[in-house]
């Protein structure tokens, strides 16, 4: 089943469209659609085999008229901002305004921010409320999205995945760093976010066979002779063994047991891995609880 795949103007993020009856809609096209925050013009992306959770009705494409009024309120929009970013000056909120956002029909204005606690924003929202005169929906954003949202450059010298193609933003922990023998220097490994790169986690595959090999520093016994682990290098497809005093590189694969693809499924499949330990496991399975 394909899926045609649009990007919302304020967040960034990728919806899936629904009820589509135009058979004429294409890559870039603008099209205008009804959501959770009302009518509002998407930019088409294309068409994917794979769901996504976050999904929008399909209404038309857009017209010169819709074209027209989402770009006033795209300059709506940043008039609000500088207004909005005034008022939590004067009640001197602890806040990080993000983004002002004014939909097609502009039944509602919405502005997005960060912060690190709970901020009580009602005496704000009253005094933009009169300015205003429409309803007004304030939504904290994490670090993360704050970034989809604004653009950024990474430390590849590309934009950022989040803001191109990613739909999801996956869970990084240290142990992806160390599974990629890469150095245990998180600064290293930043985004612009504050977190760990999202793309380590694109990586993983290439490294899951690590998971069905004895681990660095285990001897074992190999064409009759006794040698030790001292590096796997999955990407090259080599590891490194000490053997009789001798270092040499040998094919990884000669290590891996019969039928190994079946147990590369399952750790593709599993959240746990058979070298956690009790109390990792417990972590992991509460987290998903």
């Amino acid at each position: 089943m394909s899926y045609i795949k649009a990007k919302f103007q304020d967040t960034g993020k990728i919806l899936q469209v629904e009820g589509v009856w135009d058979d004429d809609i294409n890559r870039d096209d603008f099209i205008v659609v009804n959501s959770e925050k009302g009518e509002e013009v998407v930019r088409v992306l294309g068409i994917s085999k794979e769901p996504s959770p976050i999904k929008a009705t399909f209404l038309r494409k857009a017209k010169d008229e819709d074209i027209r009024r989402m770009e006033e309120n795209l300059e709506k929009a940043k008039d609000l901002y500088n207004l909005c970013k005034e008022k939590i000056s004067q009640h001197g909120l602890d806040m990080k305004l993000i983004k002002a956002y004014v939909p097609l029909d502009e039944r509602k204005v919405f502005f997005y921010y960060t912060a690190e606690q709970r901020v009580d924003f009602r005496n704000l929202v009253r005094d933009l409320a009169k300015v205003i005169k429409k309803r007004i929906e304030m939504r904290q954003v994490g670090v993360r999205d704050a970034v989809q949202m604004m653009g950024w450059i990474g430390a590849c010298g590309e934009v950022p995945c989040c803001v191109r193609f990613a739909e999801n933003f996956e869970s990084i922990s240290l142990k992806d760093i160390e599974e990629q023998n890469l150095p245990l220097s998180p600064a290293k490994f930043t985004g612009p976010c504050g977190r760990l790169i999202c793309c380590l986690a694109y990586e993983r595959d290439n490294y899951i066979v690590k998971n069905i090999l004895p681990e660095t520093g285990t001897e074992l016994c190999f064409n009759g002779k006794v040698i030790q682990i001292l590096y796997i290098d999955p990407p090259r497809g080599k590891v490194l063994v000490q053997t009789e005093g001798r270092k040499e590189e040998i094919d990884l694969y000669k290590l891996l047991p019969y039928d190994y693809e079946k147990a590369l499924r399952h750790c593709k499949s599993c959240g746990l891995c058979c070298r956690r330990t009790y109390k990792e496991d417990e972590a992991y399975i509460s987290a998903q609880e």
